[in-house]
């Protein structure tokens, strides 16, 4: 989930210092705006040691109006709080209608801190995050808009920026014992923080993970994503008359961070003779691998998405000749039925779950629900948005019954695209695979961009990952999916029979 996030994002000092007018400008009015609806906010900053909150915080209070803001700064609990129920000190600080209420620190410091050093089960704390989420729905319900914003940096740059500040002696105070042994379990602060904002990443309280390697950046950011924030909930709630609704339901350009799929190397090339070596290897293994895991009701589910002529049929074809076909099934996913519609969307995809030991191939999946459907405007914002949420569930519910689940998105270059499609239309044979529809798609592919973009940004877990597989060439892209699977089948296999002894 993190590592989307890692992109070096950044921002000129002309083009901050081109934006930062208009933008105070815009956040001052819609607060106003607010105010004047009576509409509370309550803006929650978090994320890791080091990334700038209480910069963020500053920040945000030397350019909004703070005779209708205040900011609540949860640290240790005091005696007072220690004797009531945990919530109790934040309720105490929750914005009245028309105000603002920023905490720097929140609900989530001190269960996702105490689950890191083991002082909460994983059920506790699973417990916490259900209790939080609920909270927060009763909040929404009752009116008040939530912005949850998560600052991000990687562990060597927040290993960086402690010895910077520990070197002047003007600033070593700002580096405590505290930080250094958060430091030292930075990934298992990640990891359990994925998991708070999985469990929380809500269409009502949505988070927003923001990139805070530079300064520039990660505060035009926040306030961009405030304001196009503020503004949707003024204009879903009709309030809004003053305040222009926002151009899009994407966050303004200045702000979005580096598309993951512009980092995917797609130069890795495998050449025949080599496809063929490994190939015949792979399919051996897994072939294996599939008869141990239906000896132990391990079911598999494999799910790929990528664009149109990638070459997923490809894959699935160099695929199926590893498994029997007494325990496979390919499911090619298209618009939906007359049926499929009257029931909710993932309704379908549960028909086809693979009973134990057995495997199911997903030709395009749920997450049309999130990439197709949220570009084409077949759901409502407010539809896709929860899906996220909606889909991560669907998906712990599998792993949790000791399904595999592995994902892959095949990426190609538009260029390559472009032959693909071109070299269809000239082949007899392969002139049924091209369609008017995937000719408009490709118009789109900005939109799908970005889509693609949140849709692994919200959904890659560490219980189910999303492989990003560089397709351009299709040799390449066969064996990584191939090894992906064998892996994931001897992985599955261990831990059953660590289990079992």
């Amino acid at each position: 989930m993190f590592e989307v996030f890692e992109s070096g994002a950044s921002l000129s000092k002309k083009d901050y210092k081109a934006r930062l007018p208009e933008l105070r400008a815009e956040l001052l009015h819609t607060q106003f705006a607010l105010q004047k609806a009576g509409v509370p906010v309550l803006i929650i900053v978090a994320g890791a040691e080091g990334a700038g909150k209480g910069e963020v915080v500053n920040r945000l209070n030397s350019w909004m109006d703070t005779r209708f803001m205040e900011t609540s700064v949860f640290t240790k609990e005091t005696d007072e709080e220690a004797a009531r129920p945990f919530l109790w000190r934040f309720w105490r600080k929750m914005p009245a209608a028309g105000q603002i209420g920023v905490f720097f620190g929140s609900w989530y410091t001190r269960p996702i801190t105490r689950h890191v050093f083991g002082e909460l089960t994983p059920a506790e704390f699973d417990a916490r995050m259900n209790r939080i989420r609920t909270l927060e729905q009763m909040l929404v319900d009752g009116g008040m808009v939530i912005v949850k914003c998560w600052l991000h940096i990687s562990e060597t740059e927040q290993r960086q920026r402690f010895e910077a500040l520990e070197k002047d002696e003007r600033t070593q105070w700002r580096v405590s014992d505290t930080d250094w042994r958060y430091h030292n379990n930075y990934a298992t602060f990640l990891k359990v923080s994925s998991s708070a904002i999985r469990h929380t990443d809500t269409a009502p309280a949505p988070w927003h993970i923001l990139d805070a390697s530079q300064e520039r950046y990660r505060d035009i950011a926040f306030m961009e994503t405030l304001l196009h924030q503020l503004k949707l909930a003024l204009h879903r709630n009709g309030n809004a008359r003053s305040v222009p609704p926002p151009t899009s339901i994407e966050l303004p350009e200045i702000a979005r961070p580096n598309n993951i799929l512009d980092r995917v190397d797609l130069s890795p090339v495998i050449g025949h003779e080599d496809f063929k070596r490994q190939y015949k290897e792979l399919i051996l293994e897994i072939e294996y691998l599939a008869w141990q895991c239906y000896q132990k009701s391990i079911s598999s589910v494999f799910v790929f998405e990528g664009w149109d002529a990638a070459g997923k049929g490809g894959v699935i074809r160099r695929l199926i000749p590893a498994l029997d076909a007494k325990l496979y099934r390919v499911i090619q996913i298209s618009a939906p039925t007359s049926i499929e519609k009257a029931h909710h969307y993932l309704w379908r995809f549960w028909q086809d779950i693979p009973a134990g030991g057995r495997v199911t191939i997903y030709d395009r999946s749920w997450y049309g629900r999130v990439l197709v459907e949220r570009v084409e405007g077949f759901a409502t914002l407010d539809e896709w948005s929860r899906s996220y949420h909606e889909i991560n569930e669907f998906e712990q519910q599998l792993i949790d019954h000791g399904t595999i689940v592995n994902k892959f998105w095949l990426h190609i270059s538009d260029e390559e695209q472009l032959r693909r499609f071109e070299n269809r239309q000239k082949t007899p044979y392969k002139q049924h695979k091209i369609t008017d529809e995937d000719w408009r798609n490709r118009e789109k592919r900005p939109a799908y961009m970005e889509a693609v973009h949140d849709m692994i940004a919200r959904t890659s877990t560490e219980y189910a990952p999303w492989h990003i597989i560089s397709a351009e060439n299709k040799n390449h892209a066969r064996i990584r999916v191939l090894t992906h699977i064998r892996d994931a089948m001897q992985d599955a296999l261990q831990r059953s029979d660590t289990k079992s002894s």
